[in-house]
C-alpha cells in the first residue's frame, strides 16, 4: 500500500463499480475503541469487547480473524484506560492500524465477484487471500497489503439422495450434499439432520467446511466415515485467471486432485463443494477425565498417559474415535486428562469393555488419581452432537502450535511415549509455561472408495493413530523476543521430540507448526511435486499466497509483510 504503483482510489472505486458495490474498505473491528480513529464509538466498542472471544462473531466481520497474532495485534479492542481485552496495558498508546489485515475485501456472493476480483488483482500485482470464517490456525485468512475474497455470504445447502458427478462414471449414485462456501460444519449438520443423514465435518462447530476439507479435514466422524477430503465428490472453483470451473475426477481432474487435500486458498476460490452423505448412525458418546492428585510422583502420571496411548490402537479397532486434552498448571490446577470419544452403531457395553484395562489402572492408585466418566446413547448422531461440543474461545492472546501424525508403531511402547510427552508437556515441579497437549484419535485408515487415486491429502494419514498437538501460549503485549523464543521452542524442541517419536509420518497442513522445517514433505509427502506443478499451471504469478502453502517458496515474506521473489 505504501508503493507509488499501488492502485489509486479511482481504480479501487472502478473495481467497486464493476462489482456492483461489493468492495469493502478494510477497517479492523477494534478501531471503534480508539479515540483517534474516525470510527470511534464507545457504545460500539462495548459490543466488540463483549464478542472478541467469539468465533462466530469474527466470521461475520469482513476482515477479522480468530487469531489476531497474524495481524500483529494491530488493533485489538481496548478499555477506556487503554488496556486491551487480552491484557496489553500499552495497547492504547500503540494505537490502531491496519497491520496485516486485508486492505480491501470483496464480499463475494457470485462467481462473477470472485472472477473479477482475481483478474483485477492479477493486473495490479496484488496479493489475494480467501476468508470464509477466519478460523485458520496458521493465519492463512489474512495478509499484509492484500485483497480478500470473503466467501462467508455464499449460502445454500441442498441434500440429494442420488448424485452423479458431471461427466464422470460411478457404480451407483451417491447420497450427497451441495454446500456453498460460506457455511460452517454445524450449519450443514443441522440442515441434513432433517433428512436423517450426516456428513463428516470438523469437531469445532464453527469451522468453515471448505478450508477444513481442502486441507484434509478431521472430525468426530472421520475414523468411521473418512476424512473431509475423502468425501469431496465435486467442486466449483474460480481459478486465478477468472475462469469458473467444475472439478471432479473426470473434469479438470488435476484441480480436483489439488483441492482434495492440497490446501485451500491456493489454487483458486472454491464457491461450493458436493460432499458425500451417509445415513445417521446410532451414537454413543463417552466422556472421560482423570486428574493427578499426588505431590511428588509426576512420573506416575506420564506412565499412565503412556499406557493409555499404547491401548489406543485397540480402542480405535473397537470403534472409538475422539479428542482429548492433557493440561496442567496454570491452565488447570494439576496434571489432567480430559476427553470425549464417539462410537457408532455399537451395542451397549462396548465402551465398558474397551476401557476396562484403563479403569483398572486408575482404581489401583486412588492415592494418585481421581477420575470420572459418563456414557450416553443416542438414536441419531445429531441428538448426540448438538449442543455437546461448544466453540473454543479465540483471540485470547498468542499461541504457537506444533503437531505430528503419530503412527501406531510410534505409540506402542508406553515407556517411550511417557518419556517423550513428559519432556514436552506441562509440569508441576517446577511449573511450566502455558503448555497444553492435545490428542486427536480421528484418522481414517482407509482410502476413499470414490476415486481413491484422485486425492492429494498427506498419505501419512492412513498410518496415523493420533494427530498430536503441542501448544504454548503467551499474553498479549509481551516483548517480541519472548514470542520468537516460544516459536523457536515449539519448532526446534517440543515438535522435534514428536518428529523423533514418529519420524516416517508428517504433520497436518491445517494445524501444524507455522515454521515447520521441510514442510513440503511433512504436509504433503509424495504428492508435493505434482501439487507444485498444478499450482504453477493455475497460478503462475502467485496471486494466491499463504505461508507454508503449495508453491509459497516462490516468494519470501519480508518482515514488513512485502512479498518478494
Amino acid at each position: 500500500p505504501e508503493d507509488s504503483c499501488w492502485p489509486s482510489p479511482d481504480k479501487w472505486s472502478s473495481l467497486n463499480t464493476s462489482l456492483s458495490g461489493a468492495l469493502i474498505r478494510g477497517v479492523p473491528p477494534g478501531a471503534v475503541c480508539y479515540q483517534a480513529h474516525p470510527t470511534y464509538n464507545e457504545n460500539h466498542c462495548e459490543i466488540v469487547r463483549s464478542q472478541w472471544f467469539n468465533s462466530t462473531w469474527h466470521a461475520q466481520d469482513p476482515i477479522s480473524v480468530d487469531y489476531p497474532i497474524w495481524t500483529d495485534n494491530s488493533c485489538n479492542p481496548i478499555y477506556p484506560n487503554g488496556t486491551s481485552v487480552t491484557g496489553d496495558v500499552e495497547a492504547g498508546k500503540k494505537g490502531c492500524s491496519i497491520g496485516r489485515y486485508s486492505v480491501y475485501v470483496v464480499n463475494a456472493t457470485t462467481a462473477e465477484h470472485a472472477s473479477k476480483a482475481l483478474k483485477w488483482a492479477q493486473k495490479h500485482n496484488i496479493r489475494v487471500v480467501v476468508k470464509s470464517t477466519g478460523h485458520s490456525f496458521p493465519g492463512r485468512s489474512t495478509g499484509y497489503g492484500s485483497l480478500s475474497i470473503w466467501t462467508h455470504n455464499l449460502r445454500g445447502i441442498q441434500y440429494t439422495e442420488s448424485f452423479s458427478p458431471t461427466k464422470c462414471p460411478v457404480k451407483e449414485p451417491l447420497k450427497a450434499v451441495r454446500v456453498a462456501a460460506g457455511h460452517t460444519g454445524i450449519e450443514v449438520q443441522a440442515e441434513v439432520a432433517k433428512s436423517n443423514v450426516i456428513i463428516v465435518t470438523g469437531a469445532n462447530p464453527d469451522v468453515g467446511l471448505i478450508g477444513w476439507l481442502t486441507g484434509g479435514g478431521h472430525g468426530v466422524l472421520s475414523t468411521s466415515y473418512g476424512m473431509g477430503a475423502d468425501n469431496l465428490l465435486e467442486a466449483t472453483i474460480v481459478t486465478p485467471d477468472g475462469k469458473t470451473l467444475v472439478a471432479n475426477p473426470c473434469q479438470n481432474s488435476d484441480l480436483f486432485f489439488a483441492i482434495r487435500g492440497g490446501g485451500g486458498g491456493t489454487f483458486g476460490v472454491v464457491l461450493e463443494a458436493i460432499v458425500q452423505a451417509f445415513p445417521t448412525p446410532k451414537t454413543t458418546l463417552f466422556t472421560f477425565a482423570f486428574a493427578f492428585i499426588g505431590t511428588t510422583e509426576e512420573s506416575q502420571y506420564w506412565d499412565l498417559v503412556g499406557f493409555i496411548h499404547a491401548e489406543m490402537a485397540r480402542l480405535k479397532e473397537g470403534g472409538m474415535q475422539g479428542y482429548y486434552y492433557m493440561p496442567g498448571p496454570p491452565v488447570y490446577p494439576t496434571l489432567a486428562f480430559q476427553g470425549g470419544f464417539y462410537l457408532y452403531n455399537k451395542p451397549e457395553g462396548t465402551v465398558e469393555t474397551l476401557v476396562a484395562p484403563i479403569v483398572a489402572r486408575l482404581v489401583e492408585r486412588p492415592d494418585l488419581f481421581v477420575y470420572q466418566s459418563s456414557i450416553r446413547h443416542s438414536d441419531t448422531f445429531w441428538d448426540s452432537y448438538n449442543g455437546v461440543i461448544e466453540n473454543e474461545q479465540v483471540a485470547t492472546g498468542g499461541a504457537a502450535f506444533g503437531s505430528r501424525l503419530l503412527s501406531p508403531e510410534s505409540l506402542a511402547d508406553p515407556n517411550a511415549t511417557a518419556k517423550a510427552f513428559a519432556e514436552i508437556g506441562a509440569r508441576l515441579n517446577p511449573p511450566t509455561p502455558n503448555v497444553i497437549l492435545i490428542g486427536h484419535m480421528i484418522a481414517s485408515p482407509n482410502e476413499p472408495t470414490y476415486y481413491p487415486s484422485a486425492i492429494s491429502m498427506n498419505p501419512a494419514w492412513r498410518n496415523t493413530l493420533v494427530h498430536f498437538v503441542v501448544v504454548e501460549g503467551w499474553p498479549e503485549g509481551v516483548d517480541r523476543s519472548l514470542i520468537d523464543a516460544v516459536y523457536e521452542e515449539i519448532t526446534y524442541n517440543k515438535t522435534e521430540v514428536l518428529r523423533q517419536l514418529s519420524p516416517n509420518t508428517g504433520a497436518y497442513f491445517n494445524e501444524a507448526d507455522s515454521y515447520e522445517p521441510k514442510w513440503q514433505e511433512s504436509f504433503f509427502g509424495k504428492h508435493y511435486a505434482r501439487l507444485r506443478k498444478i499450482k504453477e499451471k493455475y497460478d503462475p504469478h502467485n496471486i494466491l499466497w499463504c505461508m507454508r502453502c503449495v508453491g509459497s517458496e516462490a516468494l519470501v515474506e519480508q518482515q514488513n509483510g512485502r512479498l518478494c521473489k
